[in-house]
């Protein structure tokens, strides 16, 4: 197993530490005031979890370190850490940390679920297929890594403006791969209305 498949199951293995920091945190009580250790401490998991993304792609391109396994857990571990924060601050009630909004929370999650659904479509009808990611997805994961970092750090209106753009640049991104996947099955012929056979 190469050190950049090991790094992405530390990643996977660090989400459910982040979501037991976030939610001991908020359960804390000293003289009507949380522990800020524990969010200091989910803070440092959710850093290290997001650094490492970085690293293990790092090492997977410029050290030959690529693998079907880290292929295939990558993107897993990101959309876990994404998934958990996301759940965790938009949904839960929180009492001491500051929640996403919860349209924010529904358009990310809402995204990848429909991005999912229609890579499965798109793998039924045409196998095998290449999906190369838009900039307008990298932005919107990057300002929504932010915005929850912003969460975690309590900024406030930076981080509802954060939210604003992890928002607008998923649904541009969304319109944008559903075009693309109707492109590439009205060209495949799959779109057309099948003729009855005599």
């Amino acid at each position: 197993m190469t050190w950049a498949t090991r790094i992405t199951i530390l990643r996977i293995i660090l989400v459910p530490i982040f979501v037991t920091l976030v939610i001991t945190y908020d359960d804390t009580d000293n003289a009507g005031r949380p522990e800020e250790i524990w969010r200091y401490a989910a803070i440092a998991v959710f850093l290290t979890a997001s650094l490492s993304d970085a690293v293990d792609g790092y090492l997977a391109r410029h050290w030959n370190q690529r693998s079907a396994l880290g292929a295939l857990l990558d993107p897993i571990a990101d959309k876990l850490l994404l998934l958990a924060a996301l759940v965790t601050l938009g949904l839960v009630p929180l009492d001491h940390l500051r929640s996403f909004p919860i349209w924010f929370t529904a358009i990310i999650i809402s995204r990848d679920a429909l991005l999912l659904g229609g890579y499965f479509v798109l793998r039924h009808f045409l196998h095998p297929i290449e999906i190369r990611p838009h900039w307008t997805g990298k932005l919107s994961t990057f300002f929504t890594f932010l915005a929850i970092a912003g969460g975690l750090f309590k900024l406030g209106p930076v981080t509802k403006g954060l939210c604003f753009l992890g928002a607008g640049f998923a649904l541009a991104c969304t319109v944008i791969y559903v075009r693309q996947g109707l492109n590439l099955l009205h060209h495949s012929g799959h779109t057309k209305a099948s003729v009855p056979t005599p």
